[in-house]
């Protein structure tokens, strides 16, 4: 098995569940027990700063943020749980996991009081909910020709639009025209 923590997953024409249709997916771990990612390409109309503000209101108008950006639906499971992606920072969070040795995955609230101080991460991408699958489950999709796998990287995540992301990835393969022409582009 290939490991493919830190690989995109790029929904292919032949996903057959609406709730992934086009969907691109940061996979945060990978192993032989299973995968977790987060959809990177699906936003809400909930942006970081209302999170913050709903969370804590006398500390969101503090905050300073370079653009205000929207939470994102990370996936179908615990959706009612944060998941934070994000460049390294030197603040201790509670539960902060490295991915490779550019960036991090916090799932403690704390990192809230960070996010538009000068502590914050460079970049970051707020998520609530995230996509698993069971040991082997995700290397069956794989085979089923579901998704293609390809590298991430810091400008697809953190600096294309959204709703470019699909695109952007396919274009990273080389193939967003074969893709444009089975018929769901």
């Amino acid at each position: 098995m290939t490991n493919l923590e830190g690989h995109l997953l790029i929904a292919t024409p032949e996903m057959q569940d609406n709730y992934f249709y086009r969907g691109i997916i940061f996979l945060c771990e990978h192993s032989d027990q299973g995968a977790m990612g987060l959809m990177i390409n699906a936003p809400t109309d909930l942006s970081v700063m209302e999170l913050i503000a709903k969370m804590d209101f006398l500390i969101a108008g503090s905050r300073h943020y370079g653009k205000d950006q929207l939470v994102l639906s990370g996936g179908p499971v615990s959706t009612e749980r944060g998941f934070i992606l994000h460049t390294p920072i030197s603040t201790p969070l509670l539960h902060t996991y490295p991915i490779g040795s550019t960036l991090q995955l916090t799932t403690s609230g704390d990192i809230l009081d960070v996010l538009g101080t000068p502590q914050s991460p460079e970049k970051f991408i707020v998520c609530l909910g995230c996509c698993t699958w069971k040991g082997e489950q995700l290397e069956q999709e794989i085979a089923e020709n579901q998704w293609i796998s390809v590298p991430a990287t810091t400008e697809l995540l953190f600096e294309t639009g959204y709703l470019d992301r699909w695109s952007e990835a396919n274009a990273l393969l080389g193939i967003e025209g074969v893709l444009a022409k089975a018929g769901r582009a």
